[in-house]
């Protein structure tokens, strides 16, 4: 049988803490399990947890934001680059500056190459720039289109350096925030695990509290088969269109949308719901979230949920803005 989803460790727990007193009320007196724990101290392990999950979703959506900033400022740059790349050539022409051009980054190419390509490009313009005497028609100091300076260039090279530490930082903290919170959930599922044998060791088979016990695992039933999902993007409107096939599941809930933001793959724990279809619904799930900038890319799964709580996904789609 599945272990319980986080999305539903919450729910889980408010399960027991609604029977616990019904059980103290049966039993003339508080039901305590070892190290004196009782009800309250499960209220109080719940309220850690839940801050623990919110201190995830708050992890996510930060390192979603300097995704974000990333991609904006990546693309914006690869324009400037090329842009300069292009002035140096054509003002001087088999000079010692055009031999020292750097290759234009890919949008994917790892942070430590888009640093040396930014600094070498920072050092030519800084040398362009400080040419004396300026032979006669040399476009000294270097000007891109917009009154695009050195200095301008200097702080953009900057802020995306930032946002490349900051990817890192705050995936680090998100995977730690995630240990944490399973951590917590270790202990809450031994003592919840521990409040069922107590139950079961006090009550007669068949008495309505034992009816009534919590699970400590997911509904019986069948995991559903998975639809087969495409994503393209659409120019016009600027959104990712993912499209899915329908499912003959008769316990058929809904179709969830689930985005995975940066990376090389679809991760599910940190991927974030972006749409729900209630079935027969086959209309084409649209999303601009995380195609901020050229080169900005997300990946997809299409769920399929049923009524009893258990789901699949599709196989993994992904989008890449041009």
């Amino acid at each position: 049988m599945p272990a319980i989803a986080p999305k539903n460790y919450r729910a889980k727990i408010d399960e027991f803490a609604a029977h616990w007193p019904q059980v103290n009320t049966a039993l003339g007196a508080p039901l305590v399990l070892t190290g004196n724990y009782g009800v309250a101290m499960l209220g109080t392990d719940r309220t850690a947890l839940a801050a623990q999950i919110t201190t995830i979703e708050t992890q996510i959506n930060a390192n979603e934001a300097a995704i974000s900033t990333r991609d904006t400022l990546r693309a914006a740059l690869k324009e400037r680059m090329r842009q300069f790349n292009q002035l140096v050539r054509g003002a001087f022409p088999r000079s010692q500056y055009e031999r020292m051009l750097p290759r234009i980054p890919g949008f994917t190419a790892a942070p430590g190459i888009w640093m040396k390509a930014m600094a070498d490009i920072n050092n030519i313009w800084t040398q362009i720039n400080a040419i004396f005497p300026i032979p006669v028609g040399a476009p000294v100091p270097l000007v891109l289109t917009g009154s695009y300076t050195l200095a301008t260039f200097t702080t953009d090279q900057a802020a995306l350096n930032a946002a490349f530490s900051s990817i890192e930082s705050t995936e680090n903290n998100v995977t730690s925030a995630i240990r944490q919170r399973d951590v917590l959930w270790k202990a809450i599922y031994q003592r919840l695990r521990q409040y069922r044998l107590a139950v079961q060791g006090r009550f007669a088979t068949g008495s309505a509290l034992l009816l009534s016990l919590p699970a400590l695992s997911p509904p019986a039933g069948h995991t559903p088969d998975p639809v087969n999902a495409s994503a393209v993007w659409d120019a016009v409107t600027e959104e990712a269109v993912v499209t899915y096939t329908a499912s003959a599941d008769p316990d058929l809930e809904s179709y969830e949308l689930r985005g995975s933001f940066g990376g090389t793959k679809y991760n599910t724990d940190t991927a974030s719901v972006l749409g729900n279809h209630l079935p027969g619904d086959l209309t084409p799930f649209r999303t601009a979230d995380g195609l901020v900038a050229s080169g900005s890319k997300v990946y997809y799964k299409v769920y399929v949920v049923l009524d009893t709580g258990n789901e699949k996904g599709s196989k993994t789609v992904s989008v890449t803005r041009p």
